[in-house]
């Protein structure tokens, strides 16, 4: 059907007004089917006939996935044409709809995993000193809405180190199509030490790293709030409770080693705006550092709270 002459008589206004009024008459002839590969899909893709630079790359349908349908009418494309004020000198040829084809084939996933280890590599953490090396496993969608393209790149917007265990993360696919995104989980395998008794331990014992057999384990496993990791851990703590040989150590296993026991003289340290005064005092309970007791003090006999900041010497702020 031939549309020039109820196109110009639509966009008489138009065209007086529009930057491309003085464009030569154009003719855009539409097949009733068109095949693309991937992409945006502009005027000159589903024109049989040549056009003039200035409309042919306009848009006219979105990006698609291979095996895809898409339908563009003449009415839309006419519609769009006055929106950009490119319809001076239009004439309409061919079919009035179009319907676009998709080819091609969509991304397998496993295809992208050399990929995605290079750039996640960046983000493991390095294993402590004698540990085995951290290493991640990747679990990928089985399917993905993208089309395969010669071109391409992936990004991974993250400024942390992963964690150990499962790490849900979103990967950034830019093509000549478009950008999309997709989800990955990383498993991090992180090794730290994990220790049990080699002896019993009495309740109140400082613990020393003699006491225990150390092993390497891998934080990816099943884990507890009380596990406790690394050796040091065990700087200035005693045990809590009675522990038998063989017993596996945990976090509640460990209480802060008074370095001030109740009885004891210890030196008051008493602040005052920036004067700082030191007389004697009793503590009245054991403490460990950073801890608050209750001690007596010689000079005035009142019991104040006092922050335990070294052994035999406790600070009170007034």
């Amino acid at each position: 059907m031939r549309l020039c002459k109820s196109a110009a008589i639509i966009l008489t206004v138009v065209i007086t007004t529009s930057p491309l009024a003085s464009l030569a008459s154009w003719t855009f002839t539409m097949p009733d089917t068109v095949r693309v590969s991937g992409g945006k899909v502009t005027l000159s893709l589903v024109s049989t006939t040549e056009l003039p630079a200035e409309v042919a790359s306009l848009v006219v349908a979105n990006s698609g996935l291979p095996g895809t349908t898409q339908l563009i009418s003449r009415r839309g494309i006419l519609r769009q044409l006055v929106t950009e004020g490119m319809a001076a000198g239009v004439c309409f040829k061919g079919s009035s709809e179009c319907y676009i084809l998709r080819t091609g084939t969509l991304v397998e996933p496993h295809s992208l995993r050399p990929e995605i280890r290079r750039i996640v590599q960046p983000f493991v953490p390095t294993a402590e000193n004698g540990a085995p090396v951290s290493w991640f496993e990747l679990e990928l969608p089985n399917n993905l809405a993208m089309a395969q393209t010669e071109n391409f790149q992936m990004k991974l917007a993250r400024t942390q180190m992963l964690e150990p265990g499962r790490n849900h993360l979103s990967i950034e696919w830019v093509s000549d199509a478009g950008s999309t995104n997709f989800p990955v989980t990383v498993i991090l395998h992180h090794f730290k030490e994990t220790a049990t008794a080699r002896l019993n331990i009495r309740r109140g014992q400082t613990l020393l790293e003699d006491l225990f057999v150390w092993n390497w384990t891998d934080l990816a496993g099943k884990r507890q709030k009380t596990d406790l990791f690394g050796r040091e851990n065990l700087a200035g703590v005693s045990c809590a409770r009675t522990i038998t040989a063989g017993d596996y150590l945990r976090q509640c296993d460990l209480k802060p080693t008074p370095v001030i026991y109740s009885g004891d003289m210890v030196q008051l340290e008493v602040q005052r705006g920036s004067i700082l005064v030191t007389v004697k005092a009793m503590a009245r309970k054991e403490g460990a550092v950073g801890q608050t007791i209750p001690v007596l003090n010689e000079l005035t006999k009142r019991l104040v709270n006092a922050r335990v900041v070294a052994p035999g010497i406790v600070k009170w702020r007034n």
